[in-house]
């Protein structure tokens, strides 16, 4: 019969008795006093109701007590043979199972040295579990994982679908009891008592709500953090919960945080490593040492610049806590800072763990980007070298659709970063012409701005440090509406733990004709990797002048295909 174990597990009556013969058990052959291979003490074959053999069957001998503890473990051939060598002396059990044939348990059989025993161990469907998970006012818990206990080796969990309901096909005769957890309540087990073979029971569990889980913060030495931020159920649930830690490190969640994975993070510390939240157990989290980098900034010759600024382009977190799924990247200083050295020095402390790209500012040059900084929990990352170029120039005359010249236009370069402003400006004169010095390799975009026109923005542009780059642009008069005059796909970009993905794309642009979806990571871009890539790089190799192509690759979110499309870029109406 079934019996609760904790409050909330009621059994309610057997079902569906099978009016089948009885149990099929494992035949053994009389021992054989000598055989070819001394060594095999147990082979056999794994076979159906019908006789047939199951391939890829799992066999194990277990010790025939309780708890069982499995010896060793094999897997039946195509045959359905198996076999064992240089085992123990001593009484084992054989027991196999093959979803969806069923479980087979064998008779004992004693192990000696200088005997072997043929064993045919036969499947079939054992008696099953099924029911509904429900809440103590009846309503249905979906989403509440039913798991199998008393056996050592890992069987099949069962979740509950929006009804609450439930089946597990196969629980073995070593089962002693079915537990139930879900997210927010106290698990509750059902022990599993003597059952006629062949035979489904139904149940019905009611699971409790559970208490708030209190938890405290502290520091690898052991110190109380306060402001800490504790998140829950991030990427698990879409209630996520979060908690803010006290002057003495403490703080509570709610009963919905049970059966979720839980992390701190801090400013200036590593996060902390998942934790799981469980029902009457205290939560202890410890955030670890942060890291740091440390190099120079100087320029072509190789001399330090004394006064410069630096930001964290990107940021990819240690694995660690981006494991849950859908979390997006925790909250981490980004700059921009400015330094003061004769020599060009730096050092940004208290770093949490993960790749960064930093991102150098000097006054009246292009910005530089560095290459992936890897940094570890506790330790500096020393030796980096950031190389400002002097860069090139971008020059030309303004006109508007009649050819006048157009004096007086502000130009500057466009999207060159996410957290650092370009402090490269110019302004046409009389004549309508430019000259706009410091301009990055590329690509990059020069924006155009004067009251009464459109927003011109001039994208796809490179140019060798020293070089000079001619590009003429032609303004388009505001009617009123305002805009912006662009060329590119069409895609909206964010950065997330998985790398750049697509957030959006419109009916009509270029990127959706070409088939790119919402949902896309960014894998490539006229085939370069965007592994490292910030946001900002990424939203300059996809403009361009309108006509042209570019070659993307995308990977799909659920399927993981990577699919290769060619976009034609077109103006962007904005």
């Amino acid at each position: 019969m079934l019996l609760p174990l904790a409050a909330g597990a009621l059994l309610l009556r057997y079902v569906w008795p099978a009016p089948a013969p009885a149990s099929p058990r494992a035949r053994v052959s009389e021992p054989t006093a000598r055989v070819d291979d001394k060594t095999q003490r147990i082979r056999g074959k794994v076979v159906d109701v019908d006789g047939r053999p199951v391939r890829s069957a799992t066999v194990r001998v277990v010790v025939p007590k309780s708890p069982f503890t499995v010896l060793r473990e094999a897997t039946s051939d195509g045959n359905g043979a198996f076999s064992f060598a240089e085992l123990d002396p001593g009484r084992v059990l054989l027991v196999a199972d093959h979803y969806p044939e069923g479980f087979g348990t064998g008779e004992e059989v004693e192990v000696t040295p200088d005997k072997s025993e043929e064993v045919t161990l036969v499947l079939s469907a054992t008696s099953g579990v099924r029911g509904t998970v429900v809440d103590g006012s009846e309503r249905p818990v979906s989403g509440a994982m039913l798991a199998v206990s008393g056996v050592p080796w890992r069987l099949p969990n069962a979740t509950t679908d929006t009804a609450g309901a439930f089946r597990m096909i196969v629980v073995p005769d070593q089962a002693t009891a079915i537990v139930a957890s879900a997210q927010g309540f106290k698990s509750a087990t059902v022990v599993l008592e003597h059952r006629e073979p062949r035979t489904e029971l139904v149940v019905r569990v009611r699971l409790s709500p559970g208490s708030p889980v209190q938890g405290d913060v502290r520091s690898a030495e052991g110190e109380p953090v306060r402001g800490a931020r504790i998140v829950a159920c991030a990427g698990q649930s879409a209630s996520e919960v979060a908690a803010t830690s006290d002057a003495d490190g403490s703080f509570e969640l709610p009963p919905s945080a049970i059966g979720c994975n839980a992390f701190a993070q801090m400013t200036g510390f590593a996060a902390t490593e998942p934790t799981p939240v469980v029902e009457g157990s205290p939560l202890h989290l410890r955030l670890r040492a942060g890291g740091g980098i440390e190099g120079v900034v100087v320029d072509e010759r190789g001399t330090g610049v004394p006064a410069f600024s630096i930001g964290i382009e990107s940021f990819m977190a240690e694995k660690s806590v981006t494991s849950f799924g859908s979390f997006m990247q925790p909250r981490y200083d980004r700059g921009p800072r400015t330094f003061e050295d004769p020599r060009g020095s730096f050092l940004w402390d208290k770093l949490m763990p993960g790749d960064y790209v930093l991102t150098a500012s000097v006054k009246g040059k292009p910005l530089v980007r560095s290459a992936t900084l890897s940094v570890q929990s506790g330790a500096v990352t020393r030796g980096v070298r950031i190389v400002m170029a002097a860069g090139g120039s971008v020059v030309g005359h303004i006109v508007d659709d009649h050819d006048n010249a157009v004096a007086d236009v502000d130009l500057a370069f466009d999207s060159v970063s996410s957290i650092v402003e370009s402090s490269v400006y110019a302004r046409s004169d009389a004549s309508g012409n430019y000259r706009l010095d410091g301009a990055p390799a590329g690509p990059f975009s020069v924006k155009a701005r004067k009251r009464g026109f459109v927003l011109h923005v001039a994208s796809g542009l490179r140019v060798a440090s020293g070089a000079t780059l001619r590009e003429d642009m032609k303004l388009t008069p505001d009617d009123g509406k305002g805009g912006v005059d662009l060329a590119g796909v069409g895609a909206n970009l964010v950065a997330s733990p998985e790398g750049i993905v697509v957030s959006g794309v419109r009916p009509d642009d270029p990127a959706a004709r070409a088939g790119i979806q919402p949902g896309d990571r960014i894998v490539s871009i006229d085939g370069e990797s965007t592994e490292g890539m910030s946001v900002t790089d990424a939203i300059q190799r996809l403009r361009g002048k309108a006509g042209t192509n570019v070659g993307v690759s995308v990977e799909r979110p659920i399927t993981r295909q990577i699919v290769d499309v060619v976009v034609v870029r077109a103006a962007i109406a904005r």
